[in-house]
C-alpha cells in the first residue's frame, strides 16, 4: 500500500483578518512606547523635613481649583463624589493616613515647618489647568497638634490655608465637655 501525503491548504483571504490584528497590536505597542505618560513621582527626595507621600489617583478634572483634608473613609466617598471622581479601589485606611485632593494642581512636596505656637504643613503645588491629583500621607507624620496645612506654588505664593475640621471639631467638644465640668461644680457648690 501507497502512503498517501496529506497536503494542507491556507487561503490567503482567511489570513487577512489575522494579519490586520497582528499590524494592530504591534502599532499599539509602538504607540505604547513613544507617548507614554509618566505618573507623578510617588516619594519625593528625601530631605531633613520632608514627608513621604504617596499618589493614589491623578489625572483630567474640569472644576474650580480646591484642596481638600480627607481623614475618614465617609470623607474619602464624599469629597470624591463631589469632585466627580471614579477613584480606584485604594485601601484608604483612616487610621493611619491622610487624603490630600488637589484640583487643579499637582502636589510636588510637603513639609512639616515649626511656627509660633503652631506647626504648619507646607504642600507645594504646581498649579495645573484640569488635572486632579490625590495623595496619602501618613496619619502620624502630620496629625499635629495645631498643624495648619498652607497650599504653595513654587514662588512661596500662599494658594489656600487649611485648618483640618477634625482639629476644630475636637476643640469644640473639648471646650463643650469643660463647660459642662464648670456647670457641675458650680451646680454642686
Amino acid at each position: 500500500m501507497k502512503n498517501k501525503g496529506r497536503f494542507f491548504v491556507v487561503e490567503a483571504r482567511r489570513l487577512i483578518p489575522l494579519v490586520f490584528l497582528l499590524v494592530l497590536l504591534i502599532g499599539l505597542t509602538v504607540y505604547d512606547n513613544f507617548f507614554r505618560v509618566e505618573p507623578a513621582a510617588v516619594l519625593p527626595e528625601e530631605g531633613a523635613s520632608n514627608l513621604a507621600f504617596t499618589t493614589t489617583d491623578w489625572g483630567l478634572l474640569t472644576s474650580p481649583t480646591s484642596f481638600n483634608l480627607v481623614a475618614d473613609h465617609e470623607e474619602w466617598l464624599r469629597v470624591s463624589q463631589e469632585l466627580g471622581l471614579n477613584l480606584p479601589d485604594y485601601p484608604f485606611n483612616a487610621e493611619k493616613e491622610l487624603a490630600v485632593f488637589a484640583v487643579n494642581s499637582e502636589i510636588q512636596s510637603m513639609d512639616v515647618v515649626p511656627r509660633f505656637e503652631e506647626v504648619e504643613i507646607k504642600v507645594t503645588v504646581e498649579p495645573k489647568e484640569n488635572f486632579f491629583h490625590v495623595v496619602t500621607v501618613d496619619r502620624q507624620a502630620v496629625d499635629l497638634e495645631g498643624a495648619v496645612w498652607k497650599f504653595v506654588d513654587s514662588e512661596n505664593r500662599v494658594l489656600s490655608r487649611i485648618v483640618p475640621f477634625w482639629k476644630t471639631e475636637k476643640d469644640r467638644e473639648d471646650e463643650g465637655e469643660e463647660k459642662e465640668e464648670k456647670e457641675e461644680e458650680n451646680a454642686s457648690k
